[in-house]
């Protein structure tokens, strides 16, 4: 599938929050500005944090299941009253030619109608939508975003100018309007230096901070999100698995256990994964300062050394920096990685690169998909959900007669990129639950008809994007003829469990599949303990990483991938941070001159 040049502004991670000069338009009378996530009450729309780095910003989301939400409401204040051109930034979701998107809504000003319905006008990615001219009367107006259907309308930016100009669609350009117009504070939220500064706060990212928070060091952790947990937390809502009970070493893991979820499930109801749990045993370390809702964008550089990184805040869209002596990067898609220029792949290598027997002839961009998880609950009264034309379309003889989420509903794989395309595999995703809900409500009402589609989460879980060479690349042959290393230390009992676009799935819905089929032989064979050198960045001195963007080839991710197994990896590092603090060295020293010392860390029981 050819990826739209509009995925490729810059660098891979687009620097879409940088203070850039501003744009060179000429205008008689300054913009009017209006970040809609910046609006004073949202209403029942979403703030969407998830794709920035595609498309520049956060935007709000009417995620309504079907239903419209309440009014999103800001006042805005205009210097001069008088007729006024205005614009907003959105896009339609479902692909051109594919029915009339659902995404519609209307912008209010004093609560009247102003312009055309928005949303829906069959283009595929961000952009400008003229709305016409309006009449301002007042120096401060009442705006409102009106959802017209709840079916993920979105918006991102609605802008007023006298002049009629033409905005830009160049991310750097739109970014310096902001900061021109959007009235966000321009100071430069400093918050020091650390020993060790974590980005992620996943599973393996609070394991490798707490770890290295209890032996001593000064900890940041910044997390994008506003809970944390990740792919487990009950934004995304997938149990902890794998098993901290097999080690070499017993005492890693312990940290894993104390923050476990259990068999939350997938799905499940938003109390069985224990953010606050999480949040707690993190705020409880005196030595980790938590930085929530910093998503990370930059990097300061020192040669091939991480001096430090800048993170916008997604609630306020102020800009944060943060400096420390030791990095790691636990954000799963390698951000801080690769804006820090660390080797990395994506996709399969080939067998000639790789020597594995289960690898393709060629290098190709196929990665395992990406899912969203939802649910249905039983009422007594009987409901509907509307069959829309933009829907796919499920027969009797293909449905899926599901009330709750399963493993084997994700997509991407080699149709869309993880990263550089990750909105639109969350639409696909959303789009094919929804699709055959509306077959079973009404195709199959008298089974279903007590049933009302409950949560659907927005936030995408994925399982696999960018990884991070180290000096060591895990392989398929690591992993099934158990080679022994000397820096062995995170064990794995998970097997290889590889997703594939199911076959059947992908000859009734070419180019846009959303069912997997697994290839998983997990036997106590396959428990298997992998290097210390699989954790650290061979290019980027000090840089760590843990969770599912180590040193490992796609095929070996099948195993280390699980966050259990991704949780000790974090501890791991946690340690090894700590003694790089004592003994003044980088990751790779540990390695070459301290390897006893880590395992005599490990052996006195880590905590």
């Amino acid at each position: 599938m050819n990826i739209p040049k509009y995925y490729f502004q810059g660098k891979i991670i687009l620097l879409c929050l940088s203070f850039f000069t501003a744009s060179s338009l000429m205008l008689s009378q300054p913009l009017v500005w209006i970040e809609t996530e910046l609006f004073q009450d949202k209403g029942g729309w979403t703030s969407d944090t998830q794709f920035i780095d595609q498309m520049g910003s956060p935007f709000l989301l009417a995620h309504g299941l079907g239903k419209p939400v309440k009014d999103a409401t800001t006042s805005v204040d205009f210097e001069e009253t008088g007729d006024y051109h205005f614009w907003i930034r959105t896009r339609d979701w479902i692909p051109p030619g594919q029915g009339p998107g659902p995404g519609k809504f209307n912008i209010l000003i004093n609560d009247e109608v102003t312009g055309p319905v928005f949303g829906a006008d069959e283009i595929f990615f961000w952009h400008w939508v003229y709305g016409g001219t309006v009449k301002i009367n007042a120096h401060k107006i009442k705006l409102s975003l009106k959802d017209l259907t709840g079916f993920g309308g979105r918006c991102d930016i609605i802008c007023f100018s006298k002049d009629k100009i033409d905005l830009p669609d160049n991310l750097k350009e739109i970014d310096g309007l902001r900061r021109k117009h959007a009235n966000i504070p321009g100071k430069l939220n400093e918050h020091g230096k650390f020993d060790f500064v974590v980005i992620g706060g996943g599973v393996a990212g609070i394991c490798a901070a707490v770890q290295a928070a209890r032996l001593g060091s000064k900890v940041a952790l910044i997390q994008n999100r506003p809970v944390l947990g990740g792919n487990s937390s009950s934004e995304v809502r997938v149990s902890t698995t794998g098993s901290t009970f097999v080690n070499r070493y017993p005492s890693i893991g312990k940290i894993v256990r104390e923050i476990d979820n259990q068999e939350a499930g997938m799905g499940g109801p938003p109390g069985l994964y224990k953010d606050d749990l999480r949040k707690n045993v993190v705020l409880n370390e005196k030595n980790i300062t938590l930085l929530p809702n910093l998503h990370l964008y930059d990097v300061v550089m020192d040669k091939n050394r991480i001096k430090g990184v800048r993170a916008v805040n997604v609630t306020t869209l102020e800009d944060n920096y943060i400096e420390g002596d030791l990095f790691a990067d636990c954000t799963g898609d390698a951000t801080l990685g690769i804006l820090s220029g660390a080797d990395h792949r994506y996709g399969r290598e080939s067998k000639n690169i790789t020597h594995e027997a289960s690898a393709p002839p060629e290098n190709d961009n196929l990665v395992m998909g990406s899912s969203n998880q939802w649910n249905a609950i039983r009422i007594s009264e009987a409901t509907d959900f509307p069959v829309e034309p933009w829907m796919f379309g499920f027969t009797d003889d293909y449905h899926f007669p599901l009330t709750s989420s399963s493993w084997n509903w994700e997509s991407g794989f080699n149709n869309y990129h993880t990263v550089h395309q990750a909105e639109e595999i969350r639409d696909l995703n959303i789009r094919a639950i929804y699709s055959n809900w509306a077959f079973l409500k009404t195709k199959k009402y008298e089974q279903f008809k007590f049933y009302k589609l409950n949560e659907l989460q927005f936030v995408t879980g994925k399982r696999e994007s960018f990884r991070l060479m180290g000096d060591h690349i895990l392989t398929e042959e690591d992993v099934v003829n158990k080679v022994e290393y000397p820096d062995a230390v995170v064990t794995t009992n998970w097997g290889i469990d590889l997703h594939y676009p199911d076959p059947e799935n992908s000859k009734r819905f070419p180019g846009t599949e959303f069912i997997a089929y697994a290839v998983h032989n997990s036997k106590e064979k396959d428990i298997y303990t992998f290097p210390y050198r699989c954790l650290y960045s061979r290019n980027i001195s000090n840089l760590f990483m843990a969770g599912r963007n180590i040193s490992v080839t796609h095929i070996a991710l099948g195993t280390v991938r699980v966050q259990r197994t991704t949780g000790m990896m974090g501890e791991v590092i946690g340690l090894a941070a700590s003694l790089c603090k004592e003994r003044k060295c980088l990751p790779r020293d540990i390695y070459n001159y301290y390897l006893g010392d880590l395992f005599n860390l490990i052996d006195t029981g880590c905590l």
